[in-house]
C-alpha cells in the first residue's frame, strides 16, 4: 500500500523567514548560517504529511549548532574539502531524527 506525501508549507512564510535569517547571517559574520540551515531543514521536514500524519522532528538546535559550526570551520581550513561531509552530516542528522506522529 502506497502513502501519498504532502507538503503543507507555504512560500511566503519560508521566504520572509529566510530573508531575516540571511540578514542575521550577514550581521553575525556567518555565525547564524547553521541556524538558517537548521531552520530550513526543519521547516521542510515538519511540513510533510504522510498519509495524513505529520512528520515530527526530535533533534535540538544546540547539538546541531556545535557539530555544524565545527564542520563548517573544518571546511574553511581545508579550503572546502570537508564541505560535502558537512552537507552529508546535516541531512543525516535530520533524517535520523524524524518520526511520524501516531494519533
Amino acid at each position: 500500500m502506497k502513502q501519498r506525501i504532502n507538503f503543507t508549507g507555504g512560500f511566503g512564510e519560508y521566504f520572509i523567514m529566510s530573508l531575516g535569517l540571511l540578514l542575521l547571517s550577514v550581521i553575525t559574520f556567518g555565525l547564524a548560517l547553521p541556524y538558517w540551515v537548521y531552520w530550513s531543514y526543519k521547516y521542510f521536514f515538519t511540513k510533510l504529511a504522510i498519509g495524513g500524519k505529520y512528520v515530527v522532528f526530535t533533534g535540538n538546535f544546540g547539538e546541531y549548532f556545535i557539530m555544524s559550526l565545527g564542520l563548517l570551520f573544518l571546511s574553511v581550513i581545508t579550503f572546502g574539502i570537508a564541505l560535502p561531509y558537512w552537507v552529508y552530516w546535516s541531512l543525516k542528522y535530520f533524517f535520523t531524527r524524524m518520526e511520524i506522529e501516531m494519533v
